[in-house]
């Protein structure tokens, strides 16, 4: 096995900035009486393949394994686009997921191999609802940011490996396929080796699928004036996404003689804040 290189994620002040952000979020949220903390659950099993020659060579081209985390999501503000529907936000983002990975060499003279890895994420996204640009109900969100992270990959000390990129993703926001994606990002990542870790481009696509709802939400009726006929029902609007299967596929590219990776997974989600919420009105 090859020894770790020792050094400190250059991303780690970054990264403990946002989940330090991310664990004021609950009291900014009660101060500001509204739904603006998400945090989620999942556990999967996801298979990959890593194009390289030292892949190859070692016999390390491909893996499986099960992985697991949490996601967490803070809309921080609404930004006052369009008169009615939903608002344009930017969110801060984080996350924890343990898996195993093939990893590319992190110097020269060293070579591949399959770790087991902690990931650390962060990001910083706008979310841009597709209505405030166009006519009409899109039911899709433009969301543009940037995401990046650091990876424990072993269990010595300041060792790390930096992920970076900005990203482009499409996201459907409703119905029982809500959550659903497809995206680019372009930017740096060193899980693929010293010598492809630049100029590296992605394709992400997700499939969701929702298997549980909360109870359906009830808007309110207006008020009505003395005498005048009440205005007819609001329908219901569909309860929270509870639980939800997704498989998610990423293509990841140098665009030239390195290490090129796909990774799939499949697994199932929890909102944990959503199971709250329901747990603490049953019982109210």
């Amino acid at each position: 096995m090859r020894p770790a290189p020792t050094r400190t994620g250059r991303l780690a002040p970054l990264v403990i900035a946002c989940f330090a952000a991310l664990v004021l979020a609950p009291s900014i949220a009660r101060a500001q009486d509204v739904e603006r903390f998400n945090l989620a659950a999942f556990g999967a099993y996801g298979v990959e393949r890593f194009q390289s020659l030292g892949a190859d060579t070692v016999g390390l081209s491909s893996n499986n394994s099960p992985d697991g985390g949490l996601l967490i999501d803070f809309r921080v503000i609404d930004l006052p686009m369009g008169k009615a529907g939903p608002k344009p936000s930017l969110h801060l983002t984080g996350g924890i997921t343990s898996t195993s990975r093939i990893l590319g060499p992190p110097l020269e003279g060293m070579e591949v191999g399959v770790f087991k890895v902690l990931d650390l994420s962060g990001g910083v996204l706008l979310d841009l609802p597709l209505e405030v640009l166009l006519k009409g109900n899109s039911g899709v969100s433009l969301r543009l940011g940037w995401d990046g992270g650091d990876m424990l990959t072993r269990t010595t000390d300041a060792n790390f490996l930096t992920r970076s990129k900005f990203r482009m993703d499409f996201v459907r926001t409703g119905g029982a396929m809500g959550g659903s994606l497809i995206g680019f990002g372009k930017g740096v990542d060193e899980t693929f080796g010293y010598d492809a870790a630049r100029k590296r481009a992605d394709v992400h696509a997700s499939l969701q699928g929702s298997i549980l709802r909360g109870a359906p939400i009830v808007p309110p009726s207006p008020p009505v004036k003395p005498g005048a006929k009440p205005p007819p029902p609001k329908p219901a609007l569909p309860g929270p996404r509870l639980m939800w299967i997704f498989l998610d596929v990423i293509a990841d590219t140098d665009g030239g003689p390195g290490a090129d990776g796909m990774r799939a997974r499949a697994g199932i989600g929890f909102d944990v804040s959503a199971f709250t919420t329901a747990a603490f009105v049953s019982r109210h």
